[in-house]
């Protein structure tokens, strides 16, 4: 995240710091890279700022 956002989403930025100390900082980075380019593989909101794409429950998800 950029000095910025980590400022504005200072509780979306500890957690992804705690996941890139667990899963590896490459393989949340792709996961994050990912969700801002369109894919639903990261979303996060907070203090009135969203970043990634949402997850939309739709007619394929294996929950129906």
């Amino acid at each position: 995240m950029s000095k910025n956002l980590r400022e504005e989403m200072p509780e979306t930025a500890a957690f992804i710091d705690r996941l890139r100390q667990t899963f590896g900082a490459e393989s949340i980075n792709r996961q994050i890279r990912a969700g801002m380019n369109g894919q639903p593989t990261f979303y996060a909101k907070e203090n009135g700022h969203e970043i990634g794409t949402k997850w939309i429950k739709g007619k394929d998800d294996a929950a129906n």
